[in-house]
């Protein structure tokens, strides 16, 4: 899952992993058109560099924004009724309510600042316009910046065309013929994949004839500039030229020679120059709406049963290879997953669809993403419990893809559902309620499956969270008839002591939470700290303190840390009600942290709650009244009602009182205000008391990286690898690459010499 750390004031954008060239004059206009305008869409052909182009000037514009700049990825996205969800995702927004998506969006964005980027939106073109209108309108600090082949169409949207690269010459002078922008790209690319490579005056005419051919499109140049491991530069122009013949004449006479046309020449170019081996490969990749691994990409690509098309899967890692080296497919930072272009996609998607096999790739992409996650639900309370569920965050297009085609295929249906009730826990962990409920009941509606009972408890489970009680009584008394094992018929009696419980009628839940049932699922392990925290709300604290110890010795055998976190605050809980205060911050300090190494947003705002509690039960007034502030916050961005119901609120309300009482109402607004401004970062860095100190100005000096980014950064700075500080932090490597990725980023940096700079510059005594 992503870090919490993305949850920063600064926003998050992909680092650039290649030097940004030319572009001057696109980039003036571009921030003349953000000062002028709410909405900015930059429209172009495939490949000119629209999404390259947005992501520089999100760059520039962040320090201008309070609450940061966001990128949204809409490429992989084909499901219009996700486009919301897919954004707050991106925004850390937990999907915990039964609210409208949009409608929790634009509370989100109404008072903050910020800049949201939503890129490649031809393919949602409608739903992206609504979703602008009523964000725009809701939130009057908003930008938004779109990249798009065609407009938008919204009242107020400023509309850039971004051309191609500026053009050489011909009979130019040489400097400005290199000085061109779409040379100067070209022997930027040149140089990474040729060392030593310059313009020499030679070669220089070449280059801009070549450059020319292709219209100065950004993507065409750097597939051509690929090729220069194998051929020299007036090959290539040789070899383009013959592939502008075999156009053929009646293409132009029909549409010209449109940029399209050129770009897919340079694609085809590519495609030709594949063997028959890497061109099947490529087609068959396109299957994948996002990214993928070694792993999916030899079960998806190679040859299944019954298929001898010369894709053995011992084959397929040497092909993707070289893919990779002709840059047909793009290795991620870290180099454990893969990703291609959109047009690349796209060109091999009409590759696939002529090759009659798009079916039958579907469904094995689909039992993949199906084995990782019945593989996810059995491991679910294991060892390495936070890097499985930061794996199916990563392969989240994956799974929707997988669902969509199983809810869509006649005959799949069962499928879908058993898939859904399998990612239970990742529904939960990563906050995506109201996606998990939608995915169920596109299942539901469309099969009646042998999964059904569980299928129906599972969404049961989901409404009770986003506080949608009648809908999970519903769902528990169509799922009574159908459950016909032990197992299926407890998951019906814990769903009604859930209903029970978080209406407040405790008595009522007790006998339903304490039924036994069979062991070592999502049910299973929720059901002792909700009979911890119910024997907490109603006095017996000696019971409750039981069966967090058996969570806890339950938790330890498996390696669960997800419901030993919520144990945790169930003891500091108690601990508070028996008038322990240092037993119970103790116990708060223990639940924090197990949250955030979780990146649950429900546990956070549970945590910082209790944290509050503690602060005022101490005395410490402002520290508590600020802790309150930033729970609110997060209990707001959850879109949940208070967990563990009306009990637990009635005793928060008193500490509260207590506090307001203590430090006056303009006092209260005042620390109480500050809490509200804080990030999840900031307040659970201000919760653990671990805040980095400032300088004498009262600056932090290491700013704007978060607690986890300072420790890598220091890290890196001592000349270690990512596999080095993995093992030393004791969190998986991916996690490690993708803090490296956000620290450049911020820090808008390319290279690990220039953190070691950076922290070294910050370590150095004052003078």
């Amino acid at each position: 899952m992503a870090s919490v750390a993305l949850e920063q004031r600064a926003g998050r954008l992909p680092a650039e992993v290649t030097r940004f060239v030319g572009r001057k004059r696109e980039l003036a206009e571009g921030r003349r058109l953000l000062d002028a305008s709410r909405l900015v869409t930059l429209t172009g052909a495939s490949g000119v560099g629209k999404t390259r182009l947005a992501l520089r000037l999100a760059a520039e514009a962040r320090p201008g924004y309070a609450d940061g700049t966001w990128f949204v990825d809409l490429s992989a996205l084909r499901d219009a009724e996700l486009l919301a969800h897919t954004v707050a995702e991106a925004l850390h927004v937990p999907d915990q309510s039964t609210r409208d998506r949009l409608d929790m969006l634009a509370e989100h964005l109404a008072d903050r600042e910020l800049l949201l980027v939503l890129d490649t939106c031809e393919h949602l073109v409608d739903a992206c316009a609504m979703l602008a209108e009523v964000l725009l309108r809701s939130a009057p600090h908003l930008h938004l910046l779109a990249t798009s082949r065609e407009p938008l169409d919204v009242f107020g949207e400023h509309t850039m065309v971004l051309p191609p690269l500026s053009l050489p010459d011909a009979e130019g002078p040489e400097a400005e013929v290199a000085a061109s922008d779409a040379v100067a790209l070209f022997a930027d690319r040149a140089a990474a994949v040729v060392p030593g490579f310059t313009l020499s005056g030679g070669d220089l005419p070449a280059v801009a004839r070549l450059c020319r051919r292709l219209d100065g499109i950004p993507l065409a140049i750097e597939l051509a500039a690929v090729r220069l491991r194998a051929l020299s530069v007036e090959q290539l122009v040789e070899r383009l030229d013959d592939r502008f013949r075999l156009l053929g004449t009646h293409r132009a006479q029909r549409a010209g020679r449109s940029r399209h046309q050129t770009l897919r020449a340079a694609v085809q170019w590519s495609h030709e120059l594949c063997t028959p081996r890497e061109a099947l490969l490529w087609a068959r990749l396109t299957v994948f709406p996002g990214g993928f691994d070694l792993a999916a990409a030899e079960h998806v690509g190679a040859d299944g049963e019954g298929v001898e098309a010369g894709l053995p899967a011992d084959a397929v890692y040497e092909t993707l290879a070289r893919l990779v080296e002709k840059s047909i497919v793009l290795r991620e930072e870290g180099g454990c997953r893969y990703r291609m272009l959109d047009t690349l996609r796209e060109y091999g998607s009409d590759l696939l669809a002529g090759l009659e096999e798009a079916e039958r790739l579907r469904r094995r992409h689909r039992d993949w993403f199906l084995g990782l996650a019945v593989r996810a639900e059995a491991e679910a309370f294991g060892a390495d419990q936070a890097e499985r569920l930061e794996r199916l965050m990563r392969e989240h297009a994956n799974l929707r893809a997988a669902l969509d085609y199983s809810v869509t295929t006649p005959g799949e249906a069962a499928q879908a559902t058993r898939m859904a009730v399998a990612l239970a826990q990742f529904w939960f962990s990563a906050g995506l309620l109201g996606e998990g409920r939608l995915w169920l009941g596109k299942a539901l509606d469309a099969s009646a499956s042998s999964d059904r009972a569980r299928a129906l408890c599972l969404a049961g489970l989901l409404a009770v969270l986003q506080g949608d009680l009648e809908a999970a009584e519903s769902f528990q008394a169509e799922a009574v008839p159908l459950a016909s094992s032990s197992l299926e018929r407890a998951y019906t009696v814990e769903l009604a002591g859930l209903v029970a419980f978080f209406r407040g009628d405790l008595e009522a839940a007790r006998p339903l939470l304490a039924e036994p049932a069979p062991s070592g699922d999502i049910w299973t392990m929720l059901r002792l700290p909700l009979l911890a925290a119910l024997h907490c709300l109603t006095g017996d604290i000696d019971r409750a303190l039981e069966y967090c110890e058996e969570c806890r010795v339950v938790s330890a055998a498996s390696g669960d840390q997800w419901c030993l976190a919520y144990a945790t605050w169930v003891r500091g809980l108690a601990h508070c009600l028996r008038g322990d205060p240092q037993a119970a911050s103790a116990e708060t300090q223990r639940t924090l942290r197990l949250m955030r190494g979780l990146n649950d947003r429900l546990g956070s705002a549970m945590a910082l709650d209790l944290a509050a509690g503690c602060a005022g039960f101490t005395g410490s007034s402002e520290r508590s009244a600020r802790l309150f502030g930033a729970a609110d916050r997060m209990w707001r961005i959850v879109g949940a009602p208070m967990f563990f119901g009306p009990a637990y609120l009635s005793l928060r309300e008193v500490v509260l009182a207590e506090v307001r009482g203590s430090l006056g109402e303009r006092g209260w607004q005042v620390f109480y205000g500050e809490g509200l401004r804080l990030s999840l970062d900031e307040a659970m860095d201000h919760a653990l008391d671990d805040r980095p100190g400032v300088n004498a100005r009262g600056v932090d000096p290491w700013e704007p990286l978060t607690r986890r980014e300072r420790e890598i950064a220091a890290l890196v700075a001592q000349g270690l690898s990512n596999r080095e500080i993995s093992e030393r932090l004791v969190i998986a490597k991916r996690t490690v690459d993708s803090h490296l990725e956000h620290i450049l980023a911020k820090l808008e940096m390319a290279s690990r010499t220039q953190i070691a700079a950076w922290v070294t510059e910050r370590l150095r005594p004052s003078r």
